[in-house]
């Protein structure tokens, strides 16, 4: 049955939060910052730290998991796919395009204002980039500073098939995991040994991430349902053994980045989910902790996602234009990446309030005043 309707568990009150997948999602986001400025700052022991927890399988996991929690059958009664769509395409598009006509107005200034072909903006192309669909590629510079948004495109793409993904693992869950590892392995074999790039009228169609991270999308499912949360230790431990060598065997056939091989970025942020299920109860207690700190962190990591990048490419520009090469450099970069990024997520993080309708986001100073109310001041005598 499919309602549009709340469900009777939701018009009781909101479901209880899994402080795990909050502490994975922070930690995750904040993580991705971090590597982008190692990154950067050129150090002799990249990429030694991409092997640290990879943030992407595991932010698709957490998604995945939120993603059955909501779309599951319930008493009888199922969120309808329109109401989800509804949902999860605002949250996302809201936020995305605040950043993109940011960017863009950038990229449009800068080719009125420079000569080189560096700057010159394909309008057309700039007006696709709006989509989410593609990454922008409007002018050289504005592809420099969005290359982060591949996330976009995949996540709009799992969001639009989750109702379907849903009931499909409802039915026959072991053949739709097969379904997608087999058509993750295809697509490395046609990447790997056929060297096909997935390109088609200049657009980087993302199809090699849509297949890797739709598997860490499938096993939030598992873990929503209850089968992983009931899996023993030791099918733990025996799993996380198997994608730790999985992960070193294949560093020896893609070396470099771990987030250069999509295989080896499964097999190695499989490796640290497994490792948090297994010290599961522990973080729980971490996280319920430090819940003052998640809490503020959790509602800002699509907009720390969305401006980390493209802060850390314009503070690294802007040193290298201002000191050499060396630790002043790095510096300078690390500290103008992080006073930007605060400044974008101070500017633009209401937005993601808006999009997720959370309680007093039209009350926020710097939100806009869809609702005029007169309050009267009061003053000290």
């Amino acid at each position: 049955m499919t309602v549009e309707t709340p469900t009777p568990i939701e018009r009781a009150g909101a479901p209880t939060r899994d402080r795990l997948l909050d502490l994975l999602r922070s930690v995750s986001i904040v993580r991705v910052i971090f590597i982008h400025l190692l990154g950067h700052g050129r150090f002799w022991f990249w990429p030694n730290p991409t092997w640290v927890m990879p943030g992407m399988p595991i932010v698709f996991f957490v998604s995945g998991s939120l993603a059955f929690r909501s779309l599951r059958m319930k008493d009888g009664v199922r969120r309808s796919a329109p109401t989800y769509w509804k949902r999860t395409f605002r949250r996302l598009l809201l936020p995305f395009w605040a950043y993109y006509a940011t960017v863009a107005a950038f990229a449009v200034v800068a080719d009125l204002t420079h000569r080189s072909r560096y700057w010159d903006v394909d309008y057309v192309r700039l007006l696709v980039g709006a989509t989410g669909l593609v990454i922008p590629n409007a002018s050289k510079a504005l592809r420099h500073h969005t290359g982060h948004l591949w996330f976009m495109c995949v996540f709009l793409v799992m969001a639009a098939a989750a109702p379907c993904l849903v009931r499909a693992f409802e039915r026959a869950r072991w053949a739709m995991l097969g379904t997608l590892v087999a058509a993750f392995a295809y697509v490395q074999w046609l990447v790997l040994e056929r060297d096909v790039d997935f390109v088609v009228g200049g657009y980087e169609l993302q199809v090699e991430k849509l297949a890797a991270f739709a598997i860490p999308y499938l096993v939030g499912f598992w873990y929503t349902e209850g089968s992983l949360r009931a899996a023993s230790r030791r099918s733990l431990a025996v799993a996380l053994v198997l994608a730790t060598a999985g992960a070193w065997y294949w560093n020896g056939v893609e070396s470099g980045a771990v987030n250069a091989s999509q295989t080896k970025h499964l097999l190695v942020g499989g490796a640290w989910l497994l490792v948090a299920l297994l010290v599961a109860p522990l973080l729980r207690v971490f996280a319920d902790r430090h819940r003052e700190i998640i809490d503020r962190i959790t509602p800002r990591t699509f907009t720390v996602y969305l401006w980390g990048w493209t802060t850390c490419v314009f503070a690294a520009d802007w040193a290298d234009e201002l000191v050499a090469p060396g630790w002043g450099n790095r510096g300078l970069m690390a500290l103008g990446s992080l006073v930007f990024l605060g400044i974008a997520v101070r500017s633009f993080g209401w937005v993601e309030d808006v999009s997720a309708r959370r309680p007093g986001a039209q009350d926020r100073p710097n939100a806009p005043a869809t609702h005029m109310r007169f309050r009267p001041r009061r003053f000290a005598s």
